[in-house]
């Protein structure tokens, strides 16, 4: 046993270096082009975007619906989660 507490093997502990990319996209700034599996991915994604928030804001509304005893509220939110959906799907997918 040696005095260093150095460990003995560093190559794999190296630090990247500034600018360098880590992740496999590119560091000029421009965002990465998706490729042909991503681009037929994109539909199942805003699509389960789509049905998760109206299930996720219909549930919301259900409960508030049994709550205050006021029917109206299941479609408001269902609705509302469809439009925040949209919002949500035209914010990732619609900035190119």
């Amino acid at each position: 046993m040696t005095g260093s507490t150095r460990p003995q093997n560093t190559e794999d502990m190296s630090t990247p270096t500034i600018g360098t990319p880590t992740t496999g996209t590119p560091t000029t700034g421009r965002p990465r082009r998706p490729g042909p599996a991503e681009q037929d991915n994109a539909g199942w994604s805003i699509f389960s975007y789509l049905i998760a928030g109206m299930v996720v804001y219909g549930l919301l509304g259900w409960l508030l619906a049994t709550v205050t005893h006021t029917a109206v509220l299941l479609p408001l939110g269902a609705i509302a989660g469809l439009v925040v959906a949209i919002a949500g799907v035209v914010y990732k997918y619609g900035r190119s």
